[in-house]
C-alpha cells in the first residue's frame, strides 16, 4: 500500500531508491473504519490524511443538517485548514465514508522528516499549491454553477462518487434536496437519450 503513496511523490519529483526505502521503512498506514469521525466542529486539527484507500467526506453542520463541502478519494491529501479568527478549531467535521486505509501524519512528523530530507520539502509545497488550487476551483464551480451543472460536473469529474456515495450526500454536495436530486438526474438523462 505504502507503493502508492510512492508513485505519488513521484510524480511531483523523481525518487532514488535510498528516497523510497526512507518511505517505506518511516510510512505506516492506518485501516479506519466506515463511520468514523477523523475530525469534529470544534476541535484543533493535528493530522494530515493521504488516502490510499476510501472515501472521506467533509461536511458542516447548520441547523442539525449536514451540508456535505468535499469528498476525497484515492492518492488525495486531505489538509486541513483552520483559521486565526476561530482559535485554529475546525469548522467542519471529516467522516469516512466507506472503509479507508489512510497515511497519517502530523505536523511535527512532517517538520522532523522534512528537516532531515529537505527534498521533500519541495515535494510538500507542490502538494500544497495543487490542494490550494483544487479547493478553490471547488468554491468557484459551487459558486458560478447551478445545482444541475454541477452534478454533470460530477458525473463527468468524479463518476465513482455517483456509485460510491449515498444519493443524500450527493444532493448536498451539489446543494439540493434528495428529491430536487432525482429530478436532476432525470433531466440529465432525457438530455442524453435525446443527443
Amino acid at each position: 500500500m505504502i507503493e502508492k503513496l510512492i508513485t505519488y511523490f513521484s510524480k511531483f519529483h523523481p525518487l532514488t531508491e535510498e528516497e523510497k526505502d526512507i518511505i517505506r521503512n518511516g510510512t505506516e498506514t492506518s485501516a479506519i473504519k466506515k463511520g468514523a469521525i477523523l475530525l469534529e466542529e470544534g476541535a484543533i486539527p493535528v493530522d494530515n490524511y493521504f488516502i490510499i484507500e476510501g472515501c472521506i467526506r467533509q461536511y458542516y453542520l447548520k441547523d442539525g443538517e449536514e451540508n456535505t463541502s468535499n469528498f476525497f478519494t484515492e492518492e488525495e491529501w486531505i489538509l486541513p485548514f483552520t483559521s486565526v479568527e476561530n482559535n485554529g478549531k475546525s469548522k467542519y467535521y471529516l467522516k469516512c465514508v466507506e472503509d479507508s486505509n489512510l497515511v497519517i501524519a502530523n505536523d511535527k512528523q512532517g517538520n522532523s522528516f522534512l528537516e532531515e530530507f529537505p527534498k521533500f520539502g519541495k515535494i510538500s509545497q507542490q502538494i500544497l499549491e495543487r490542494e490550494i488550487v483544487r479547493q478553490q476551483n471547488e468554491l468557484a464551480k459551487y459558486i458560478n454553477h447551478t445545482p444541475e451543472q454541477r452534478y454533470i460536473d460530477l458525473q463527468k469529474n468524479r463518476p465513482d462518487l455517483i456509485n460510491r456515495v449515498p444519493q443524500y450526500q450527493i444532493a448536498s454536495y451539489i446543494g439540493v434536496k434528495p428529491e430536487s436530486l432525482s429530478r436532476i438526474r432525470k433531466r440529465v438523462t432525457d438530455l442524453r437519450l435525446k443527443k
